[in-house]
């Protein structure tokens, strides 16, 4: 798709830029305030640094590689940053109104997995990065905790944010997807729309 990226395309990837710009803004705005107002690294047994450095190698290098992919019309590149956003979703959206309810557990899917197969992760302080990674996988339980408004705040524009990135992700991958298939399929499905 690199040598011709029909202007549907163009238009969702020139979206998909702004959202994930954005999203990567607030993202971080969300992370700073785990960092210093909620002092997280602290539940983990890891220092401020080694929390930002952890969540800096994590969101800083995959998430922005998979737009630059995604600009050039790739769908792994998509893909990256459709993974991107769900982790922002639940970690910078979902995850905190679940601590202002008073559910301080992780996402529970990779736990039950998890036990299913035998596995019980009970305390997953005290691993430096893989304390960070755990955390972000729903394992283990947060202490109670409170919230400040304004990080209230920036977790509702982190969701409606990512809410929006995941749709025009999955409307570019299906405008990607539709664009491989060969000229003949796309000739005889234009002709049974226009008959039909």
């Amino acid at each position: 798709m690199t040598a011709h990226i029909p202007s549907r395309f163009q238009f969702l990837i020139s979206r998909i830029t702004i959202l994930f710009i954005l999203s990567f803004i607030f993202l971080w705005l969300h992370i700073l305030d785990d960092a210093i107002i909620t002092n997280e690294p602290a539940w983990y047994g890891i220092t401020i640094a080694e929390f930002l450095l952890s969540c800096a190698l994590i969101y800083a290098i995959v998430p922005p590689f998979g737009l630059w992919l995604a600009r050039r019309g790739s769908a792994i590149g998509l893909t990256l940053v459709l993974l991107y956003a769900l982790q922002a979703l639940y970690g910078g959206g979902i995850n905190h109104v679940r601590h202002i309810f008073g559910d301080f557990r992780g996402s529970q899917m990779l736990p039950t997995l998890l036990g299913g197969l035998g596995v019980n992760v009970a305390d997953i302080r005290g691993h430096g990065f893989f304390t960070v990674l755990m955390g972000m996988a729903g394992l283990g339980i947060t202490p109670p905790h409170e919230h400040i408004l304004a990080s209230t705040i920036v977790a509702f524009i982190n969701i409606a944010l990512n809410l929006t990135l995941i749709l025009f992700c999955g409307m570019a991958l299906y405008v990607w997807f539709q664009n491989r298939r060969p000229a003949s399929t796309q000739t005889a499905v234009a002709e049974q729309s226009v008959a039909g």
